[in-house]
């Protein structure tokens, strides 16, 4: 790691299942990832009646002062925060915003569903991608979008995620059943039909997915052999996610025990969040998912805070 940036600046991601908080360090017109944190507050859950309740703004509140002083110790120079899908519908957003900001001096900044989007491709024409596909599944909404030459074509912001797909329909569990699954395939399959059509059938080679869920799931194919690594990116067959939720019923406690092995903090969403990539790549008749570390955290860096830097890495 680099140890000695001249400058060293935190982001912190406020999502509706963690947050987290990267240092980043920037010396000339090169940019760093230097150490995380995350959180796994699960905001989203705390939502009643479109308001974040009193729980749920103490626990941000805490969330946030921890990571402040998280920031201190990294001896940063400036720490900027945003939100996405977590803070974007409720109605009390403007006094939560200004509670964090009383106990920690950290402002928030909300996003749009668009400004969301508009950092997803940011993240990934900073790769070098020229055009494609993308979704970004998140623990309160997934953003899917089509970019170009031109940047930002074709999206929507889906109002649901790996957190609130559970929430609604695994009714008793830690794994959604039968029943269960084919009711959430219902509900992702009729949303994207309304709220995007003509992405019905267009056959891409490949998609990109964007999210720590993304990543995940790709974290447990590596771990059994069954997705591919090409360079920094993990490519997924479309039917090694039906695989997986196949065996997922087939033996619990084989799954229980790998997901506590590679990745305990995603237990309770991993297989909605399977269940919504594998859909979306049905809906786009895509056989392979390829999933990036980039994302909206790294584009909101790009745009808003190093437009001229150059990443030395892309996580």
């Amino acid at each position: 790691m680099e140890q000695d940036a001249t400058e060293k600046l935190a982001l912190i991601d406020v999502g509706s299942n963690t947050i987290r908080t990267v240092v980043y360090g920037r010396r000339g017109n090169r940019a760093r990832k230097l150490y995380s944190e995350r959180d796994y507050t699960g905001l989203i859950a705390y939502v009643s009646n479109g308001r974040l309740t009193e729980e749920g703004v103490a626990k941000l509140c805490a969330t946030m002062a921890h990571m402040k002083r998280f920031c201190a110790l990294c001896r940063c120079e400036s720490v900027t925060a945003f939100s996405t899908a977590s803070l974007r519908g409720v109605t009390n957003r403007a006094e939560t915003v200004e509670a964090v900001r009383k106990l920690t001096g950290i402002d928030i900044v909300p996003l749009s569903a668009e400004e969301e989007m508009a950092c997803d491709c940011a993240a990934l024409k900073r790769t070098g991608l020229k055009e494609g596909f993308a979704f970004d599944l998140g623990g309160g909404s997934c953003q899917v979008f089509r970019f170009g030459e031109e940047g930002l074509g074709e999206g929507a912001s889906l109002p649901f995620g790996c957190l609130t797909l559970g929430e609604h329909f695994v009714r008793r569990g830690l794994f959604p059943d039968r029943e269960e699954a084919r009711a959430m395939r219902r509900y992702v399959r009729g949303t994207l039909d309304e709220y995007l059509p003509g992405f019905v059938g267009v056959k891409p080679p490949v998609i990109h997915a964007m999210g720590g869920t993304a990543r995940a799931v790709a974290k447990i194919l590596r771990a059994t052999g069954q997705a591919e690594q090409d360079g920094e990116c993990l490519c997924v067959p479309r039917e090694a996610l039906r695989d997986l939720l196949r065996d997922a019923r087939k033996n619990e406690g084989k799954m229980v025990a790998l997901l506590r092995r590679v990745i305990p903090g995603r237990m309770s969403t991993l297989l909605p969040g399977i269940l919504a990539m594998e859909t979306i790549a049905r809906h786009l008749e895509c056989e392979t998912i390829e999933v990036t570390p980039t994302g909206v955290r790294e584009g909101f860096l790009w745009t808003k805070l190093l437009p001229t830097a150059a990443p030395s890495t892309a996580n």
